[in-house]
């Protein structure tokens, strides 16, 4: 991956300390389906040198699903657009309106090491203290007393989602390997005057919103090497019915 841009937070009250030192950022550049989606960020997970950030651009509306969960209710609650099974877990989430992004961390990275739980409350803290000060509303952190069951993610929150007001906004699930960790998140139905989709889908929005999880975010673009390899593992993984039907 080569370098592009650096940024640097600059120490003001209107930036926060970040979740990392460092932070990669992977804007879109071209427009890819739920499989493409999933290997890119299985490929990138094992090759990263630091905590990477990457914004997705969807070809189509898609709806991603768990890794534990089955096909046929997915099937029976989004009929009309196509599933991918997600290397991580959690519940179905629809795509296409949503700014959806995933972060890749390293096994040396300390992010990497602490507990799922520790990491996605400090996260979404993070997160939750930028989109307060963009939208200029409290977002908050989802306690005991919200955690709802469902299969939906958007309509189950779980401890530590993101909520505004009692609607939530943003949710994630993860996958360790090899001591790295993959993180893939969905925000989706808050408003900045536009909606927020497109609004911090934009590239000259999207600093801000890395500069909330690192400190000096520097600019990445996925090598020719890397897009190669997620087109295979599409194909062999995520395209088959194999993957996609394995529950």
């Amino acid at each position: 991956m080569g370098k592009k841009k650096v940024w640097r937070s600059c120490g003001s009250s209107s930036q926060n300390d970040g979740v990392f030192e460092t932070l990669d950022l992977i804007l879109p550049h071209g427009k890819h389906d739920g499989p493409m989606q999933m290997a890119l960020d299985e490929v990138l997970l094992g090759s990263v040198a630091r905590p990477t950030l990457r914004i997705y651009n969807w070809s189509a509306p898609s709806v991603t699903f768990g890794y534990f969960q089955k096909i046929e209710e997915v099937r029976r609650t989004y009929p009309d657009l196509p599933p991918v099974r997600r290397w991580t877990g959690g519940g179905m989430v629809e795509h296409g309106k949503d700014l959806t992004f995933s972060l890749m961390i390293p096994r040396a990275e300390y992010a990497a090491t602490i507990s799922p739980a520790l990491f996605y409350k400090e996260l979404h803290g993070a997160i939750a203290a930028w989109l307060s000060k963009e939208l200029g509303s409290e977002v908050r952190l989802a306690g005991q007393a919200e955690i709802r069951s469902g299969t939906s993610c958007f309509t189950a929150p779980a401890c530590d989602d993101l909520l505004l007001g009692e609607k939530k906004i943003l949710g994630g699930a993860q996958r360790r390997s090899a001591g790295a960790l993959l993180y893939q998140g969905s925000l989706q139905g808050v408003r900045r005057g536009e909606c927020v989709e497109t609004a911090f889908s934009e590239p000259e929005g999207l600093p801000e919103m890395a500069l909330a999880l690192g400190r000096t975010v520097k600019f990445m673009e996925v090598s020719p090497h890397l897009v190669s390899e997620a087109e295979k593992l599409t194909e062999i993984r995520y395209r088959s019915s194999k993957w996609l039907e394995r529950r």
